[in-house]
C-alpha cells in the first residue's frame, strides 16, 4: 500500500472519479481516493488496510474490492453508501488521501507502481502534495462521529487511538 496526502480542487467529481477509474485499470492496481478530513493520521490508514486484508483472507469482507472494504473500515461504517457519504471525495473536498493498492495480491504492490509513480499520478490529479492533511485534530474526531466527552478523555496524542478503536468496531458491527 503506498498512500499520498494532497491538496487542490476537485472541479468536477464524476470527470475525477472516471480518471482515477481509468488509471487503476491501465496500471492494474486500485486508487482509492478519501477525504483528508476525515483521516487521523497514517496508522488510522494502515489499520483500516490491515482490517479490510484479514477479512478477504478469513472471508468476511462485505465487498469485492479490496478498496471499498478499507472505506468501510476508516469511516467507521457498516454500509458502503454511509461509508462514501462520509468519506469519499466531494465536490468541497480540498484535502484527499490517494491509496494505492494490488487489486490481486494485497500485501503488496509487486512493483506495479513505484511511490514516485504514486505521486506523479496525484500531480497529475491536478493535486499538490500535502502529507500533513492526514494529521488528526478535534474537529477530524467530531467529523468522524465522535462526541466531545469521548474526545475530552484523551489527550491530543492519543486522538488517533479513539480513531482505531473506531476501525475496530466495524469488525463486530458489519
Amino acid at each position: 500500500m503506498i498512500v499520498v496526502g494532497a491538496e487542490g480542487e476537485v472541479e468536477d467529481v464524476d470527470t475525477f472519479i472516471e480518471k482515477i477509474k481509468r488509471l487503476s485499470e491501465e496500471k492494474g492496481i486500485e486508487i482509492q481516493v478519501v477525504d483528508a478530513d476525515l483521516i487521523c493520521g497514517k496508522d488510522h490508514l494502515l489499520s483500516a488496510y490491515q482490517h479490510a486484508v484479514r477479512a478477504f483472507e478469513e472471508k468476511r469482507n462485505s465487498m469485492k474490492r479490496i478498496s471499498m472494504e478499507i472505506l468501510l473500515y476508516l469511516s467507521g461504517e457498516r454500509q458502503i453508501s454511509d461509508a462514501i457519504k462520509k468519506m469519499g471525495v466531494k465536490k468541497d473536498s480540498q484535502k484527499l488521501v490517494f491509496i494505492f493498492l494490488d487489486s490481486k495480491d494485497h500485501d503488496e504492490l509487486k512493483g506495479k507502481i513505484s511511490e514516485d509513480e504514486a505521486r506523479k499520478i496525484v500531480e497529475e490529479m491536478g493535486m499538490e502534495i500535502k502529507e500533513d492533511v492526514m494529521e488528526p485534530s478535534r474537529e477530524k474526531l467530531r467529523m468522524l462521529g465522535f462526541s466531545e466527552e469521548e474526545i475530552d478523555t484523551v489527550d491530543k496524542d492519543k486522538y488517533e487511538d479513539l480513531v482505531l478503536e473506531k476501525v475496530a468496531m466495524v469488525d463486530i458491527i458489519k
